[in-house]
C-alpha cells in the first residue's frame, strides 16, 4: 500500500512544480485584449484600453487592443468566449453584453458559463436628464408633467434594449409615469436630440452628458444611485428624491475565456488592482466620469450574477422586444 501513496503524492509534488513553472512564466508571448466597441467611443474603450496599455507593460508582454465591433457588443463578446482558455485572450465585459443582451435573445453565448470573470474595473452612474426646454427643474416637476401628459413625453435611448433604454423603463416603473421610448441608433444621436429638444428625456452616463449639463444645454434631473455624482454634487439621488428602487450602474472590467487557469486570472487581477490603484488611473477614471470600482474574480462573478437576474426582471416586466 505504501508504493501507491508515494506514486500519487510524487505525481501531486510534480504538478504543483509544473503549475508553479507556468505561473511564472505568463506571459510568453502578446496578448490580446477585445474592446467590443469602437475605439474612443465610451468609457467601455477609454479607460480599459489605458488600463491594458499599463497591464503590457506590467507583465513584459504587449497588450494589443482588438475593437471587435457590431452587434451591440456581441461579435467581439462571442469571439471571446470561443477562444482558447490560456491566458492570452481577454474581453472587456460591461452593462449590456454581460447582463442585459442575454435577457433579450439568443445571443451566442452564456456570460455565466462562457465567460470567467477577472476584475471590476469601474463603475458609472447614470442621470436622468431633460432637454433645457422642458419646464422642469426636479423629479417631483418631471412626474407632474409626465402625469399631466400621458405618453406625450418622450425619451431617448441608444436603442432598442440598450442599457439607456432599460434605465428610462425602470424610472417609468418606479415613478409610474408613461414615456414614449424613441430609439435612436447610438448614444451621442440620443444626446444630440435632447441638447437640440427634439428629445425631452434621457437616461445617460453621468460623464456623456456633464459638459452639456454644465454649458446649459440639458438639465439634471435625478442621479440613478445612491451616491451623488463629484462632477455634479448639487443633483440629488434617486433615495434623496424620494425615488427607492430606481438607481442604475454601469460598469465594466476585464473578462477571461472559461477554463482559463486559475493561476494566470490571479495574476492579472494581481496586476490590474495595482494599476487602478494608482493615483494616474484612479485620475484619468474619474476625469471620464466614473469611479474605480475594483472587484475580485469571485465577488465580480457573483456581481454579474446578480446584475443579469435584476435586469430580466426588468426585461420582462417592460416586455423590451429586440427584432
Amino acid at each position: 500500500m505504501a508504493a501507491p501513496v508515494r506514486a500519487v503524492t510524487a505525481g501531486s509534488v510534480a504538478l504543483l512544480i509544473s503549475a508553479a513553472a507556468s505561473a511564472q512564466s505568463y506571459p510568453e508571448r502578446p496578448i490580446r485584449l477585445i474592446i467590443p466597441v469602437q475605439a474612443g467611443s465610451s468609457t467601455n474603450d477609454t479607460i480599459p484600453r489605458a488600463v491594458g496599455q499599463r497591464l503590457g507593460a506590467a507583465l513584459g508582454q504587449p497588450v494589443v487592443m482588438d475593437n471587435r465591433v457590431g452587434a451591440s457588443g456581441q461579435i467581439g463578446t462571442r469571439a471571446a468566449a470561443i477562444a482558447p482558455p490560456d491566458g492570452y485572450t481577454l474581453l472587456v465585459g460591461y452593462t449590456t453584453t454581460m447582463a442585459v443582451a442575454p435577457s433579450l435573445g439568443n445571443v451566442g453565448y452564456d456570460p455565466g458559463k462562457d465567460l470567467a470573470p477577472v476584475a471590476r474595473i469601474f463603475t458609472s452612474s447614470s442621470l436622468i436628464v431633460v432637454s433645457s426646454s422642458v419646464p422642469a427643474t426636479n423629479v417631483k416637476e418631471l412626474i407632474a408633467l409626465a402625469k399631466a401628459k400621458p405618453g406625450q413625453l418622450n425619451f431617448a435611448s441608444a436603442g432598442t434594449g440598450s442599457t439607456p433604454h432599460l434605465c428610462g423603463e425602470l424610472f417609468k416603473m418606479v415613478a409610474g409615469i408613461d414615456l414614449t421610448h424613441v430609439p435612436y441608433k447610438s448614444a451621442g444621436a440620443a444626446i444630440t436630440a435632447l441638447a437640440v429638444g427634439e428629445a425631452h428625456v434621457v437616461c445617460q452616463a453621468a460623464g456623456s452628458v456633464t459638459p452639456l449639463i454644465k454649458s446649459g444645454k440639458l438639465r439634471p434631473i435625478v442621479v440613478a444611485a445612491v451616491q451623488r455624482v463629484p462632477a455634479l454634487p448639487d443633483v440629488p439621488t434617486s433615495q434623496e428624491a424620494g425615488l427607492r428602487g430606481f438607481e442604475f450602474e454601469s460598469w465594466s472590467g476585464f473578462v477571461a475565456p472559461a477554463k482559463t487557469p486559475p493561476h494566470v486570472i490571479r495574476r492579472l487581477y494581481d496586476e490590474i488592482a495595482k494599476i487602478v490603484a494608482t493615483p494616474e488611473i484612479t485620475g484619468f477614471i474619474r476625469a471620464q466620469g466614473a469611479e474605480p470600482a475594483l472587484m475580485e474574480p469571485a465577488a465580480f462573478g457573483a456581481y454579474m450574477a446578480a446584475e443579469r437576474a435584476k435586469w430580466a426582471k426588468v426585461i420582462k416586466a417592460a416586455n423590451v422586444k429586440v427584432d
